[in-house]
C-alpha cells in the first residue's frame, strides 16, 4: 500500500469509527439517526377509517403538489411498515388520490411543536359500510364471518402494530383520534340504525384500542350526494348528530361544488384540503382543546380618496406567524361583490362613498379573527385619460369630415362632439361627421371632443384646424 493509500484507508476507518460513535451516543439518548436527521421525536397517531372519501379520491394530486413532508408517516395496510406517508397512501384499497387524512395531519401539524410527526394508520376501502353480511367487508362491529372482512379488527390491529413499530424504531407515541369518512354505501338505512351501528363502532375502537376518552371525528359526505340520492340525508342527520350522542366526537362539514367531475360522491382536491381544515377544527372541538387567539391589528388604508385611484390595505402585523390573511372591501359597509384581494381601486359610483375593508385572519388551531379598517370617503372625481382628436376625410366643400376621438378612459367613457367654423361653434353639427357647406370655404374647421362618466371630471380636447377647399 502507498503512503497515499495508507493515509487515505486510515482517514475512511476514522469517519466511519466517528460516524459509529454518533449513532451509539444518539441511540443512548434515546434519539435513532433519522429521529436526528429530521428533528421528529415524538408522533401523534391518527387512525383514518370509512370507505373511498377517507381512502383518497382527491385529484389532481401527487408530484410537485404533494412533496413528501418528514413530518409525516403511515403504517400501511398492504406494506405494514413505519416509513414516510405517500399519496396516495396505503389504504386496504388502491386509491387514485389524496385523502382528507393527509391533509388533516399537514394543518395538524402547523398547530405543533417542530419535535412532533403525525402517524397515520390507513385503514379505509372504497365502497365498503355497516352491513350485515356476512361473507364481505363490513364495519358493523361482530358481523364479519372471517378476520379477512373484520374491518373493525383489522383496523384496530393495524393501529396497535403501527404503535408498536413507531416505539420500537425510538419515538414516544400517543394515540390521538380517529378520523371516519363514510356513509355512501348505507344511503337504504334510517338515521337510527346508522347512529346505533356507528355508536358501536366507537366504543368499540375505544375499547380495543384501550382509549375510552378517544377523540372521532365524522366528516360530511358531499352536499350534492345527499341531495341527489335518497336515503342519504338519513345518514347526514346521524353525522351531523353524532356529537350531540355520543361525548368527545366532532363533526366536520364538507364543501360544496368541489367533487371530482361527472361525479356527486368524490371530493376533489379542493374538497379535500377543505375537509383537512374542518377535521381539525372538529378534532379541537372533540379533544376539549381551547383554539388559540390570534394578536390581531386594525388595518389602515394607504392611497389617494379619488375615483379611479388605487387603494392599498395595510393589515399590520399579525400573529402568531404564519398564518393567511384574507380581505373584503365594503362600499358605504355593504359588501363590494369580488373585492377580496389587497388592492381596490373606486369607481365612479363611489364618489362621496366611504370605502373600508376588513382583514380576516385564519391559522389552524386558532380562532379566526376580524378587525375593519376606518373609512375613507371618496372624494374627488375621478380624471379621464383623454386624447387629442384628428378629423380625417378630404378638406373640401361637400366631403364629409369624420372625427377620430383616440382613446379615452376608463372605459366607457360617453363621448360628445362640436364642430366649429373658425373657432366658433357650428348650431347643430353636434354629430362625430360633419360635411362643409359653401360658407366654409378657406375657413378652418376644428371639432372638440368632450368626454363624461359619472364620477370622473368631464374632459374636453380639441383638434387641429383644417383648412376647406373649393
Amino acid at each position: 500500500m502507498t503512503g497515499v493509500g495508507f493515509v487515505n484507508g486510515i482517514t475512511a476507518w476514522l469517519r466511519g469509527m466517528l460516524i459509529g460513535l454518533a449513532v451509539s451516543a444518539l441511540m443512548l439518548a434515546g434519539i435513532s439517526p433519522v429521529q436526528a436527521e429530521t428533528g421528529v421525536t415524538a408522533l401523534h397517531v391518527f387512525l383514518a377509517a370509512g370507505q373511498s372519501n377517507m381512502s383518497g379520491r382527491g385529484l389532481p394530486a401527487g408530484g410537485s403538489r404533494d412533496p413528501v413532508n418528514p413530518r409525516i408517516f403511515q403504517y400501511g395496510a398492504k406494506n405494514p411498515t413505519l416509513r414516510a406517508a405517500t399519496v396516495p397512501l396505503d389504504m386496504l384499497d388502491s386509491p387514485s388520490g389524496i385523502s382528507p387524512a393527509t391533509t388533516f395531519a399537514r394543518e395538524y401539524l402547523s398547530t405543533q411543536p417542530t419535535n412532533v410527526g403525525v402517524l397515520i394508520i390507513p385503514a379505509a376501502h372504497g365502497s365498503t359500510g355497516f352491513t350485515s353480511a356476512t361473507s364481505t367487508r363490513t364495519w358493523t362491529v361482530g358481523a364479519a364471518s372471517s378476520p379477512q372482512y373484520d374491518l373493525p379488527s383489522l383496523a384496530v390491529k393495524q393501529t396497535l402494530a403501527g404503535i408498536s413499530a413507531a416505539r420500537a424504531a425510538g419515538y414516544a407515541v400517543v394515540l390521538k383520534g380517529v378520523l371516519w369518512h363514510q356513509g355512501e354505501n348505507n344511503s337504504s338505512m334510517s338515521t337510527s340504525t346508522y347512529s346505533a351501528k356507528l355508536d358501536q363502532l366507537i366504543a368499540s375502537f375505544r375499547s380495543r384500542l384501550s382509549a375510552s376518552n378517544l377523540p372521532f371525528v365524522v366528516g360530511r359526505m358531499a352536499p350534492e350526494g345527499i341531495a341527489a340520492t335518497p336515503g342519504r340525508e338519513n345518514v347526514d342527520r346521524a353525522h351531523s348528530e353524532t356529537p350531540g350522542r355520543v361525548p368527545r366526537t366532532g363533526f366536520a362539514p364538507s364543501m360544496a361544488g368541489a367533487l371530482n367531475g361527472g361525479d356527486t360522491s368524490h371530493f376533489n382536491r379542493t374538497g379535500i384540503e377543505y375537509l383537512g381544515k374542518t377535521y381539525l377544527s372538529a378534532y379541537m372541538r372533540a379533544a376539549g382543546i381551547t383554539p388559540g387567539t390570534l394578536t390581531a391589528a386594525v388595518p389602515t388604508i394607504s392611497g389617494v380618496a379619488k375615483v379611479g385611484s388605487t387603494l392599498t390595505a395595510v393589515p399590520g402585523t399579525w400573529g402568531p406567524s404564519p398564518l393567511t390573511l384574507s380581505y373584503q372591501w365594503y362600499r358605504s359597509y355593504i359588501a363590494i361583490s369580488g373585492a377580496t384581494g389587497a388592492k381596490y381601486t373606486p369607481g365612479g359610483s363611489e364618489l362621496d362613498r366611504t370605502i373600508t375593508v376588513k382583514v380576516t385572519g385564519s391559522k389552524p388551531g386558532y380562532t379566526t379573527t376580524s378587525r375593519t379598517s376606518a373609512g375613507l370617503k371618496i372624494t374627488t372625481p375621478g380624471t379621464l385619460t383623454a386624447a387629442v382628436p384628428t378629423i380625417s376625410g378630404v378638406a373640401k366643400v361637400g366631403s364629409t369630415l369624420t372625427a377620430v376621438p383616440g382613446t379615452w378612459g376608463p372605459s366607457p367613457v360617453t363621448l360628445s362632439y362640436q364642430w366649429y367654423r373658425s373657432h366658433i361653434a357650428i348650431s347643430g353639427a353636434t354629430g362625430y361627421t360633419y360635411k362643409p357647406v359653401a360658407g366654409d370655404y378657406d375657413r378652418t374647421i376644428t371639432v372638440k371632443v368632450t368626454g363624461s362618466k359619472p364620477g370622473y371630471t368631464t374632459t374636453s380636447r380639441t383638434s387641429a384646424g383644417v383648412k376647406i377647399a373649393r
